[in-house]
C-alpha cells in the first residue's frame, strides 16, 4: 500500500528531527568546548550530549513505529 504524501512528509520530518537531535548530541558530547562543571566526576556537557543523542534515537524509533502503524492495512478500520 502506498502511503499518502502527507504521511510521507510527516515521516521524513520525524526522521530529520531525530537525526538533528542525534547530531546535536554528538556535537555537544564530543566537540563542544563549553565547561559547565562536573557531576559525580562526569562532565555535564558530556552528559547533556549523551542525553540529546539518546533522545534522537528515541525519536527515530518513534518515527519507525509511526511508519509501521501507517503501513498497516487495517489502520482506521474498526469492527462494529
Amino acid at each position: 500500500m502506498k502511503l499518502p504524501i502527507a504521511v510521507s512528509v510527516n515521516i521524513l520530518f520525524r526522521v530529520v528531527v531525530a537525526l538533528a537531535y542525534s547530531l546535536l548530541g554528538a556535537y555537544v558530547a564530543l566537540l563542544s568546548e563549553f565547561q559547565l562543571g562536573d557531576f559525580v566526576g562526569i562532565p555535564i556537557v558530556k552528559m547533556l550530549g549523551i542525553l540529546f543523542f539518546i533522545y534522537g534515537l528515541f525519536r527515530l524509533w518513534r518515527a519507525y513505529l509511526y511508519y509501521k502503524e501507517m503501513s498497516d492495512q487495517n489502520y482506521g478500520h474498526y469492527e462494529e
